[in-house]
């Protein structure tokens, strides 16, 4: 390609029409807002990407590559793989729905939140807690939507920044929430068993048949529904985010998910225990047991979006339809023949 060609390309003088041209910012405040958006994902990358500040065994590891290992660990944080790519696609129907058209400022206050994210990266590295850099990387990276694209891009863009805390792992809260919630589980299976005809009694986290017609069944951490309750969350916050036409309906489907996590995980806990006394401990624990919970989860998953069609529901309009009367007017009576 000759240097005419090249300048031809770039959009110099002498272009002919239809010749792709390369548009550079020529306003001031547009060099800045690129200069400061390319400083911005460089930093993101070498601290996030590059700078090992992870602890993981005997080798540091950079935040990605601590996220990777985490992920890679079973089922359990699976759904993390696919956390960024989910909010790549949310900016993505973002702007096709008509972000691109929305003009961009420059907004001060996203400085405060971009600080924000400074102190709390320092803060993880310090104290080598990884959750606390993971969560440094999504508060930074809204904070430069903020400030270099202002407070209309921002409104448009927090939900699919949000979501990016669901791929950080939150296996610490199983100390604080896993057990408890083991006991409320084995305590209402216990209660539910008995109310149906099923003699059964509760010691600690298991449960234990008066006839011994099973072995002790153990609510185990994995049985505990905190593990499902995070992806069900994640998923119902998608969900409602997309498909819900009220900011009410919303977070109406969204605190729904916490108890619809909980009564399945229950459901599938008593079925388990019903099983094992009427077709034995070895079908309920080994078939059973291991695949019940993509069934529950499924039902769990059916219950959110009827619950979503149902919000979604005009009452008024149908309670009008309803109620109108339908009412036709009475044809004029017809003369009659003469004979």
């Amino acid at each position: 390609m000759s240097l005419e060609e090249i300048r031809r390309w770039l959009g110099g003088s002498g272009a002919t029409e239809g010749v792709p041209r390369v548009a550079f910012p020529s306003d001031a405040e547009e060099r800045r807002r690129w200069v400061m958006g390319g400083v911005g994902l460089a930093l993101i990358f070498y601290a996030y990407f590059v700078s090992k500040t992870c602890a993981s065994g005997v080798h540091p590891l950079s935040l990605f590559a601590w996220l990777w290992v985490y992920w890679g660990r079973g089922s359990d944080y699976a759904h993390g793989y696919v956390v960024p790519v989910i909010a790549a696609g949310l900016f993505v129907w973002k702007w096709r729905k008509g972000l691109r058209r929305v003009p961009l400022s420059t907004a001060n206050s996203g400085l405060a939140v971009i600080l924000l994210a400074v102190a709390l990266y320092w803060a993880g590295v310090k104290a080598a807690n990884a959750r606390l850099v993971a969560g440094s990387l999504v508060v930074l990276i809204f904070g430069l939507v903020l400030y270099l694209a202002g407070w209309a891009w921002a409104k448009e863009l927090w939900f699919p920044c949000a979501f990016l805390f669901f791929m950080i792992p939150l296996n610490f809260l199983d100390a604080y929430v896993s057990f408890p919630l083991r006991l409320f589980v084995a305590h209402v299976a216990t209660v539910t068993l008995n109310l149906i005809g099923v003699e059964v009694y509760q010691q600690g986290t298991g449960i234990y048949s008066k006839l011994n017609r099973f072995m002790p069944l153990e609510v185990a951490d994995p049985c505990s529904g905190i593990r499902s309750l995070v992806a069900l969350v994640a998923l119902t916050s998608l969900y409602g985010y997309v498909t819900m036409n009220g900011t009410w309906k919303k977070w109406v489907l969204f605190v729904s998910s916490i108890p619809l996590a909980v009564v399945g995980n229950l459901a599938r806990i008593t079925t388990v225990a019903l099983v094992a006394q009427g077709f034995g401990q070895d079908l309920a624990m080994k078939v059973y047991h291991d695949y019940s919970g993509y069934i529950v989860f499924s039902l769990a998953i059916l219950c959110m979006i009827g619950l979503g069609a149902t919000l979604n529901v005009n009452y008024q309009d149908m309670l009008h339809h309803w109620t109108q009367e339908d009412v036709r007017p009475t044809p004029p009576p017809r003369p009659a023949r003469r004979r």
